[in-house]
């Protein structure tokens, strides 16, 4: 079975799991390919990730999403409708990889088609009912980091002085709950990434590596910050935007730039901008549309030179482009830090 995590980027895993879920249960080989999401609003397309297949001679729609990032089941049940709605060629799908025992039976009362890999498949519409088992237990760690530990790190990486920082100072230098630093906190020892020095109450932060050493232990772990692209017509809030992409690379190295000006934001900014704006999809032929890119995390927290996103997150983002024209100055990006 080919795989998904290219295709997919950080959720190809989730889409590798439900395909061989499904070979377990019905010994059937899913494929996915990207969804053509034009009809689709833009809070769809934003908050899930999209994907077409089929099974027993039906076309699915997928609605993809981590069981962290996962809305109450009231909301996912209207969200599937709207793409119903839009999509009525297709059986919508929600895929995610944990759901509490309580949100599964809401969604089954709503009648959701929902897959969460490895323990239920609720196909109603398809006349399918498969429960395996639900996993109460302690959840293994994630084989990624999450987009706010990635922020801390990608920051170490770019040269930021975090030693000796708690997870309220972090919280106030990255824009996070309290709560949240100290999951990341958590996350980042989890890794063997961080020494922590526990002083009463208070925990103080200092990483095990720095530079090349970092980079490399973190590789694996770190993933492209961007969710989704797409073009749209000019709006007053773009040009505040930091510039990303084969703009941000342009402006990194001697790359020429692109046709379509790209810039990124993160995507709870974005769904503000939508609402306020109207925003409407471009045409690829008009010069004057630009190319936004939402990212997991807001881009301006790592911009430490003017108005382009960072470095190590543009490198990240671009992994995924297999453009040979990009290769030589992709390289060219990572010349400063000296890392093999």
């Amino acid at each position: 079975m080919l795989s998904n995590s290219t295709s997919f980027g950080s959720l190809g895993r989730l889409f590798d799991d439900a395909a061989a879920y499904v070979t377990q249960l019905f010994d059937i080989r899913l494929t996915f390919k990207e969804a053509d999401v034009g009809l689709l609003p833009f809070f769809l397309t934003d908050r899930y990730r999209l994907a077409e297949t089929s099974l027993f001679g039906r076309k699915l729609l997928i609605l993809a999403t981590p069981g962290q990032d996962a809305e109450t089941p009231a909301t996912i049940a209207k969200h599937i409708q709207t793409a119903r709605s839009t999509s009525d060629a297709f059986v919508v799908v929600f895929l995610t990889d944990a759901l509490s025992s309580a949100n599964r039976q809401r969604l089954i009362q709503q009648g959701v088609n929902f897959i969460v890999p490895g323990n239920q498949l609720f196909l109603p519409e398809l006349g399918a009912d498969l429960r395996e088992y639900f996993r109460s237990e302690v959840r293994p760690a994630v084989e990624q980091l999450t987009p706010a530990a990635q922020v801390v790190v990608l920051a170490s990486l770019l040269r930021e002085d975090l030693d000796g920082q708690t997870p309220k100072s972090l919280a106030e230098r990255f824009q996070y709950s309290a709560m949240s630093t100290g999951r990341v906190v958590d996350e980042l020892q989890r890794h063997d990434i961080l020494n922590i020095d526990v002083r009463g109450r208070e925990r103080r932060i200092t990483f095990k590596q720095e530079g090349d050493d970092l980079w490399r232990a973190v590789r694996d772990l770190l993933q492209s910050p961007v969710r989704a692209r797409r073009l749209v017509r000019p709006f007053p809030e773009a040009q505040a935007l930091p510039l990303a992409g084969e703009s941000a690379l342009s402006e990194y190295t001697l790359l020429g730039p692109p046709v379509h000006e790209a810039r990124a934001v993160s995507a709870r900014q974005w769904k503000g901008l939508v609402y306020q704006h109207d925003l409407q999809p471009a045409d690829d032929r008009d010069p004057e549309a630009i190319r936004i890119e939402t990212w997991s995390y807001d881009p301006r927290l790592l911009c430490h030179h003017g108005p382009v996103v960072d470095r190590l997150s543009l490198y990240l983002s671009l992994e995924d482009r297999h453009d040979e024209r990009l290769d030589q100055a992709v390289d060219t990006l990572m010349e400063p830090f000296g890392w093999s």
